[in-house]
């Protein structure tokens, strides 16, 4: 009978109410139902070029602060006209998101997992410069944001492209490329893509493109006279028209600013000098005059002077003078290689190629020649040819085109 008495004070004693059971439970650490988790994204803020894009990282973990591995979250974006999220990796200890910046702006980048979330920022801003490295091992075109942090390979291509030349609008870029085996006059969307073959000339060579500041005409330069030549052509690679016309060699560098004139350099008179000519090619006058190598000129955007490349010094320097060849100035003075100035579209910064630091480099400096910076920072051969977004000027590295000419 004790047994029984004893029996039934045990079932007594377990036949409570259910949700005691579920208590007890609970107080020795079993959870029933979702565990709520923290969602952590990193880095909190980035920055990247129209085109570019970076991975962000998840992590998820519980209320005592464990990492929940292979947790499922669910990314997205605040804006996709500026970034939209590509792919996505659920890791051991992590969620990655590839993102990819579409257009300039901010948007947040969110990563959600039971019904909670974490976010980060990303900063899309369009390329502030292009210009042309070896460092995939062949001629390429880059772009750069205007602090050189963030760069990005537009014309992937086994070929060398050279000489990048923006569009005024910004929304195409021309160049010149041997893809097709001689070299031809390229135009490419801005991020690279529709890459078409505007001269499509395969018995000789067409390089240099310069757009003209409205946009309607590419200024190049041609040997299919049997000599280098300064053409110009309609946008689309129609009405070729010569405009230097003359047995030496000559070469496009770049428009006034109200497209009324070109300047080109040649070596007519014995050796290589800066001249203008009208836009039908009239005129030409020869503005340096000098015994020394006189080359890579261009116009400052409000047109009161012209930068160029001279080794009157030595060694190569950036100057500057009037638009009639006067008022020389030597801006760069640093004893060093420095050529190919190109001008910010406000008038306010150079961009140009140098070896001050044992390799060529592109820097920026003022227009008075103060405050040069490194934008690539980079061991191979960064700034071939170096263009301003808004400016649609490039200029080669070499004075006599010497990589070029090699290559005809």
């Amino acid at each position: 009978m004790a047994s029984t008495r004893g029996g039934s004070h045990m079932k007594r004693m377990f036949a409570g109410p259910w949700w005691l059971g579920v208590f007890a439970l609970a107080a020795c650490g079993e959870s029933i139902g979702p565990t709520r988790v923290s969602v952590t994204v990193g880095p909190a803020t980035v920055q990247k070029l129209v085109g570019g894009s970076f991975s962000f990282r998840a992590i998820v973990k519980d209320a005592a602060g464990n990492v929940l591995a292979g947790h499922t979250v669910a990314w997205t974006t605040s804006n996709s006209a500026v970034a939209t999220v590509v792919s996505t990796h659920t890791g051991t200890d992590s969620t990655t998101a590839l993102v990819k910046g579409v257009g300039p702006g901010t948007a947040n980048v969110t990563a959600a997992a039971d019904g909670q979330s974490g976010s980060a920022a990303i900063t899309v801003v369009p390329p502030a410069l292009a210009f042309t490295t070896n460092r995939d091992g062949n001629d390429q075109i880059y772009v750069v944001d205007a602090a050189g942090t963030d760069v990005l390979n537009l014309s992937h291509n086994a070929a060398d492209d050279d000489w990048p030349s923006w569009s005024p609008d910004g929304s195409k870029i021309a160049f010149h490329s041997d893809r097709d085996g001689n070299f031809e006059v390229y135009v490419m969307n801005a991020d690279g893509t529709g890459a078409v073959n505007v001269t499509n000339n395969p018995a000789w060579d067409d390089v240099d493109p310069l757009w003209s500041p409205d946009g309607s005409k590419i200024a190049f330069t041609t040997t299919r006279d049997g000599n280098d030549e300064v053409y110009v052509m309609n946008a689309d690679g129609t009405g070729l028209v010569n405009l230097s016309n003359n047995p030496a060699k000559d070469y496009a560098d770049g428009w006034s600013p109200d497209g009324s004139k070109i300047l080109f350099e040649t070596n007519r008179d014995g050796n290589w000098e800066v001249y203008a000519m009208h836009a039908d090619g009239t005129l030409p006058v020869n503005l340096t005059n000098n015994p020394a190598l006189d080359a890579l000129a261009n116009w400052s955007p409000d047109g009161s002077k012209i930068a160029f490349d001279t080794d009157r010094d030595g060694n190569f320097e950036v100057y500057l003078m009037n638009p009639d060849g006067t008022g020389l100035v030597d801006l760069t003075n640093s004893g060093t290689n420095e050529a190919f100035p190109a001008w910010s579209p406000d008038g306010s910064k150079i961009a140009f190629g140098t070896d001050r630091d044992g390799n060529d480099e592109v820097y920026v400096m003022n227009a008075d020649g103060t405050g040069p910076v490194n934008l690539t920072h980079n061991p191979a051969f960064d700034g071939y040819t170096v263009a301003w977004r808004g400016t649609g000027v490039a200029h080669a590295a070499s004075p006599l085109r010497v990589h070029r000419q090699a290559r005809r």
